[in-house]
């Protein structure tokens, strides 16, 4: 719901503990192993700094297999391990006064109720500053831990999400922002005329209300949501404050924003009531040499089984071995075959993306870090993010992480990059208020 064309920056902070990026020389030097603070309090204030909007935690509450077993997810740790990340934001929100953060819980698995009064009550804790990253999950392996045999359908899942989305709503509107009283003299709390139950009754839920909680400091807190299929987009469309997207190229961020357009008109909202946070790696750098040489340092500190896990895990082909020796699109094709792979698209990114001889080796090392992203000079950086802003509708911002290593990595955009989109004018050089909802959706 961005209301002016300035760009809005959130760190991604999801995965900087592992994919070997703990071992890139100079991460995490000093610092105890992932699950103290200490670290993301540093970046914390790093970011506000540099007057990032917030950052962002994805999640996933399940351990992928890889053929069969959980023991090379773990011992390589490909996305493992990952706490909650609400109490690191609560911890970050305490050494900091303006930055936000997005946590994120799953629709598929988790309680609407539950969630409204969770980040109701964090919003309290951070003056302001949550928002939530409503997704709908598709790994067996998290579906296993909240009980189901495998992966819900699609159907199903998103069906569950639209209700679960108006439950959330209805709850979130259930207290008045002016309900509470706290009158001293007479002992009255609140006035019962501005609080309501819900009394909702759907395929899925069933929730009298109210919600239990005092008004939020933000009326509610900021929705965030990804999703490019049809049913994603429909979601976004009606209840996203912001919707987080992989840009591809200028043309198809372009055609991503046309069809978000699109959902939200659909909605009765209008299209500017939507932002999109792109999401893309950056390293900055002197030059070319420096890129190269700073990709090679990742690639070293990638133990070399990881790439690989990495790969099966997003083919959704658990159980199928992969040869790290043999050609992509032999592999595919006996994949498709078998019909062992359940994320298809991924499958024919893969064929469209790589030469008949490149190998499932050296394909899964591009995966774990492609190509594209933006590296190079803070005014290279700069450039390429005006122009992809621009080209995607000038409506959000960059959900951005760092290629290289942390904090090092991030505090070279903060102190280099910052400075140059400030001094075209793209960026703002203080907080326009104390929440989220007032800096992200300006």
């Amino acid at each position: 719901m961005a209301k002016t064309e300035m760009i809005h920056l959130v760190a991604d902070l999801s995965l900087i503990h592992t994919m070997g990026k703990w071992r890139y020389p100079g991460s995490w030097n000093g610092y105890d192993a992932y699950g103290s603070p200490d670290l993301y309090i540093e970046i914390a204030r790093l970011l506000e700094h540099g007057k990032f909007d917030g950052a962002f935690f994805a999640d996933v509450a399940g351990t992928p297999l890889f053929n069969g077993s959980p023991d090379a997810t773990v011992e390589w740790g490909v996305g493992w391990p990952r706490h909650d990340p609400l109490p690191l934001a609560i911890a970050m929100a305490c050494a900091t006064k303006h930055l936000g953060f997005v946590t994120t819980m799953s629709m598929t698995y988790h309680h609407p109720f539950n969630v409204a009064r969770l980040y109701t009550s964090i919003d309290h804790v951070t003056r302001g500053r949550i928002a939530y990253n409503a997704v709908v999950s598709g790994f067996p392996q998290e579906a296993q831990n909240f009980g189901y045999p495998t992966t819900p359908d699609h159907e199903w899942r998103y069906a569950r999400a639209e209700e679960f989305l108006e439950v959330l709503d209805k709850l979130w509107n259930s207290v008045d922002p002016d309900a509470m009283l706290w009158d001293r003299e007479s002992g009255r709390v609140a006035d019962p005329t501005k609080v309501r139950r819900i009394d909702h009754e759907g395929a899925h839920f069933k929730v009298m209300g109210p919600l239990p909680c005092a008004p939020s400091p933000q009326g509610r807190p900021v929705q965030i949501q990804a999703g490019a299929s049809a049913s994603g987009m429909k979601l976004a469309g009606r209840w996203a404050d912001m919707q987080f997207a992989i840009p591809g190229d200028l043309a198809k961020m372009a055609a991503h924003r046309a069809k978000l357009d699109a959902a939200a008109i659909a909605a009765g909202r209008s299209p500017r009531d939507v932002g999109v946070l792109w999401s893309s790696r950056f390293d900055v750098v002197s030059g070319p040499e420096e890129a190269a040489f700073n990709r090679q340092r990742f690639l070293d500190s990638v133990p070399g089984p990881l790439a690989l896990v990495f790969l099966s895990q997003w083919w959704g082909i658990d159980g199928y071995d992969l040869d790290p020796r043999r050609s992509v699109h032999e592999t595919i094709a006996e994949i498709k075959e078998m019909g062992v792979g359940p994320n298809w698209s991924y499958l024919d990114d893969a064929l469209h993306n790589t030469a008949g001889n490149t190998t499932i080796s050296e394909y899964a090392l591009q995966w774990l870090d492609p190509d594209g992203g933006w590296n190079g000079t803070p005014d290279y950086i700069a450039d390429k993010m005006e122009e992809a802003h621009y080209a995607g509708g000038a409506n959000g911002g960059f959900m951005i992480a760092p290629r290289s290593g942390v904090p090092g990595g991030l505090a070279r955009f903060v102190y280099e990059v910052v400075p140059v989109l400030q001094k075209r004018g793209l960026m703002r050089s203080e907080y326009a208020g104390t929440t989220m909802r007032e800096n992200l959706l300006v």
